[in-house]
């Protein structure tokens, strides 16, 4: 039971991760009146009445809520009252369908006889993980607790559970749930736990714990953007700089940096603790401390009203205006990735030699270009090394091992393989995707996405050279394909390079299709993809999801939703909240037809009667759309299918080889 619970957390969302190392905690000396009340709120003094069983705090990004989550979750632990952790972010860990399992992990490490219980629960339904997340808080949290309480075995009460950035949990439905969720048990008084959370008040979040119920038993606070900060970034930065004269081991002197020279940076910092954390990586890596103070002075003086974020993002622009013009292009592919990467590269994959190969570099050069971004992006190096024998130990191509084995290293090579590579902070997430905020550096600039899908068609085209067809399955024997240079191939191993060659193609596929729907994407970028040979991409994609029991978190049209990958067919469905609010039909149609006009797909009619079949559909598109079309020419197409019930409110759609096969798994 530990093990199918172990495989369904996420090890990497827990405080004390070491994934985690180089994430925000408060300095010492630093913010300790929010940190008092927290663990005060936590654990409260004896003899005094328990505070409410829910804390948010909550507050726009920068100003260090997710510093003081680590903070409060290390001391709580040192006190013995904290029972788990979950730290969302974009960077890998944002998967809704993680929370639940990794909370119920860790407090198994912590109770034993919570543990014993739960490894005997699991194997009674060895599929709980894919069920929803109200089944699984019910079953594994609610009951086996009160369960141990019944037997005289409770762990007393207040046993604090820390959440922080719920904001990055991967759609605001799963956010609300997760709220509504604990709020539930807590107003039930069924557990013995109390929640904090922390967050960016977006308003689905507000909406949610202000809720008459919900807010009853919740205790929030702001954390505002502040100059009442001003001392701790103060603090922060003068031992920041101490820190980086000991590492260089230069002598420490007092006049550097000046009084003035801080002052000025406390003061550009505006109460974001962000900003002083850039500026202090920005020196420590450019080794020059005038440079920045010049980039700060040139900044501040330029903003008249100067409001809280203006200053992070003036700074963020000094960042991009340094990068050499030659290096710029691959710098802004590299962001365009990064910022993309959930919507249309198969998620939050951060595997350094899965994106070297993406992008085409060598080791050396991935690591220059991200020098470019040093001030704000983090290759982290993972301690634990690739054990073929894990994997069965073989030196052929993926298609002769194990379905666990694929799943497995397919796993391994996304998330850790030769590194991960993350921006430090959600803010530079947000900065280059909006045009006003980073102008000409914009990622979602027209020339940027052309280049981004112009990039990603050079890829398949080098897969599709790699590959022949043998029977129904393409024949990737001869090895990896030329994607990178030599050096971007990270083992001999024939296994570990033919997943690493399916999984490139894959997030190449994915982003041509996904970012085709842009009207942006010129149309002869979008005749090329036409003639791609789909019919291979479809039995890759087969060849290394097909093995996986559960369902896909995937993004297409703009919104969220679930994939099933088969041997017979991919199946995509729209989650309904995501239909309500993003799917947009008008764009969807304007996509069709602009890909007939192209050439990716064509109208299919099998026989007179689905022909006539399409005729009455049409004429009650109120109620619902379907349609059938054949992508890609001759014997390269696959066949696509798609189904918008207005009625229902979903989308869902199958892409398959085969029609037969799509419609029997359909």
């Amino acid at each position: 039971g530990i093990d199918i619970l172990l495989e369904a957390s996420n090890r990497d969302a827990a405080h004390d991760s070491s994934a985690r190392d180089y994430d925000p905690r408060c300095h010492p000396g630093t913010r300790e009146q929010h940190i008092e009340d927290l663990v005060y709120w936590a654990v409260p003094a004896a003899g005094t009445d328990d505070p409410l069983p829910l804390f948010w705090m909550n507050g726009p990004a920068g100003v260090g809520k997710s510093a003081i989550a680590q903070t409060c979750a290390e001391r709580l632990k040192e006190l013995g009252k904290l029972g788990a952790s979950f730290f969302f972010s974009r960077n890998g860990r944002d998967k809704a369908a993680e929370f639940i399992p990794t909370i119920i992990y860790q407090l198994g490490t912590k109770f034993p006889d919570y543990r014993e219980l739960v490894n005997h629960r699991i194997p009674r339904d060895k599929a709980i993980f894919d069920k929803t997340m109200a089944v699984q808080f019910k079953a594994l949290i609610v009951e086996l607790f009160q369960e141990l309480e019944g037997i005289g075995k409770g762990i007393g009460k207040r046993i604090a559970i820390i959440v922080d950035g719920l904001d990055e949990c991967e759609n605001a439905d799963a956010q609300c749930k997760i709220i509504e969720l604990v709020a539930a048990a807590a107003l039930g008084g069924i557990t013995p736990f109390c929640w904090a959370f922390f967050s960016r008040p977006e308003a689905h979040i507000k909406a949610s714990s202000t809720h008459t119920d919900i807010a009853r038993v919740t205790c929030t606070t702001l954390l505002p953007v502040s100059n009442d900060s001003d001392s701790d970034i103060e603090l922060y930065l003068r031992d920041g700089f101490v820190n980086i004269l000991r590492r260089r081991n230069i002598p420490i002197k007092s006049q550097w940096p000046s009084d003035s020279d801080i002052r000025m940076l406390v003061n550009a910092s505006n109460g974001l603790f962000i900003y002083a954390a850039t500026a202090l990586r920005d020196v420590d890596q450019a080794g020059s401390l005038e440079e920045v103070l010049c980039a700060v002075c040139a900044t501040t003086s330029s903003l008249t009203d100067n409001p809280p974020f203006a200053g992070l993002d003036a700074f963020y622009m000094v960042i991009m205006q340094r990068i050499p013009p030659k290096a710029l292009p691959m710098v802004l592919l590299l962001c365009t990735l990064l910022c993309s990467g959930s919507s249309y590269v198969g998620g939050h994959q951060r595997g350094v030699m899965l994106w070297r190969n993406l992008l085409g570099l060598s080791e050396i050069e991935l690591r220059v270009v991200c020098n470019h971004l040093s001030a704000v992006l983090h290759i982290h190096c993972h301690s634990d090394s690739l054990d073929l024998a894990q994997f069965g130990g073989t030196n052929r191509p993926f298609q002769h091992a194990s379905t666990a084995a694929v799943e497995a290293l397919r796993n391994h090579i996304g998330s850790k393989l030769g590194g991960s590579i993350y921006f430090y902070h959600k803010s530079f997430y947000d900065f280059p995707i909006d045009p006003m905020r980073s102008g000409t550096f914009c990622v979602w600039s027209s020339p940027m996405l052309n280049a981004y899908y112009r990039h990603f068609l050079e890829a398949l085209v080098k897969y599709e050279g790699s590959c022949s067809f043998r029977g129904s399955e393409p024949d990737s024997a001869h090895g990896p394909p030329n994607l990178a240079s030599s050096s971007s191939r990270p083992y001999t191993n024939e296994l570990v390079n033919s997943v690493l060659k399916a999984l490139v193609s894959d997030r190449a596929f994915d982003a041509c299709f996904g970012l085709g729907c842009l009207p942006e994407i010129e149309r002869q970028l979008l005749q090329r993809f036409g003639r791609a040979n789909f019919r291979i991409f479809r039995q890759g994609e087969a060849m290394l999801y097909a093995g996986y029991s559960g369902v896909l978190n995937t993004r297409c049209w703009n919104c969220d939703g679930h994939s099933k990958v088969t041997q017979r067919a991919r199946l995509f469905r729209i989650l309904r909240d995501q239909f309500q609010t993003w799917f947009d039909v008008v764009q969807f149609k304007a996509t069709i037809k602009r890909w007939k006009e192209c050439g990716i797909i064509q109208s299919y009619y099998p026989n007179l009667a689905s022909w006539f079949k399409s005729l009455v559909l049409k004429k009650s598109q109120d109620k619902l759309i379907s349609k059938l079309y054949r992508v890609g020419h001759g014997p390269k197409s696959i066949f696509w299918c798609f189904e918008i019930n207005f009625k229902e409110e979903y989308y869902q759609e199958f892409r398959a080889a085969d029609l037969a096969e799509g419609e029997q798994i359909y």
